[in-house]
Formats: C-alpha cells, structure tokens, sequence
C-alpha cells in the first residue's frame, strides 16, 4: 500500500474533523481552527491519504523560532505502519525550511507509543504538567527536539 502526504485543503477537512472524533487523544477542534491552520502562512498541516481515504494528518505552528506541534493523529487500522513517523518527519523538514530551532509538544503520559515514537526521533523530556488534559484527566509530558543551527563554513587563516 503506498501512502501519499501532502499539504492539507479545505476539501480534506470533514475528513480530518472525522478521523479526530474517531480518536479520543486528539483535540477536538472546530473546523475554524482546522481552517485556519491551513490558511497561516506560519503553520503547516499535512494529511496521509491511503487507498484513496485520509488516514492520518499532523498540525504545526511555527512562534518565532520554536515549532509547536499541535496534533498528529493515524487512524487507528493504519498505526503501526510508519505513518506516524512519516509525518513526523515531514513536519521536522518544515520546521527545519523555517529556521526553527526546535520543536515542542505535549503528549498524553499515556501514550506509550507516541512517547517512544517522538523518544526514537531524537526528542528529550522535558518536564510534566500535572492534570493538563482532562476527558479522561491525565498528565501531559513535555518534550522537545532540538534543531541546532547548521554548521557555518569555517574559514581557514592563511
């Protein structure tokens, strides 16, 4: 099965809106958000479309210089196939394309395999914020990923 990933449309958005429903640890946000997050010229959202049916969508935000990765979400038949990763990495090569020099998120201290998604990436702990989500109530997990800034060409003295 071959995965396509590219920006999402306004056409993608029941879709998206669907597919978050579906999947109780992503936000639940009003097609406004979705809306707007396409339209930003600072932020990136891109969707996995497979078998012709979006499977999976990744949302960022780019404040100054620090990505903030919002949601990324696969549907539950496709996890487990490198979607996830994929996007991913998608969203560390744009955020790499606009000069950011990190990237941060929250994720449910629950989500085990998100956790060990965004730890084999390279991401960091960072700390916890106690009781942040509610619906169930759970604690959010802090973790960044460090860009770095790309090595300057280092001029010899003659």
């Amino acid at each position: 099965m071959t995965t396509l990933f590219r920006f999402m449309t306004v056409a993608d958005l029941d879709a998206v809106m669907e597919l978050a429903h579906r999947s109780p640890g992503a936000p639940h946000w009003t097609r406004c958000i979705y809306q707007r997050a396409i339209e930003q010229e600072q932020s990136a959202a891109l969707v996995a479309i497979a078998s012709e049916a979006l499977v999976g969508f990744v949302i960022a935000n780019l404040v100054l210089d620090i990505c903030e990765l919002e949601s990324i979400v696969v549907a539950p038949e496709f996890r487990r196939q490198k979607i996830g990763a994929a996007l991913l990495d998608a969203i560390i090569f744009w955020s790499r394309h606009h000069s950011a020099q990190r990237i941060e998120l929250e994720v449910r201290a629950g989500n085990v395999a998100a956790i060990a998604l965004y730890e084999r990436t390279g991401f960091l702990r960072q700390g916890i914020r106690r009781s942040y989500y509610s619906d169930p109530q759970e604690d959010a997990v802090l973790m960044a990923l460090p860009l770095g800034i790309l090595p300057k060409t280092v001029e010899k003295n003659p």
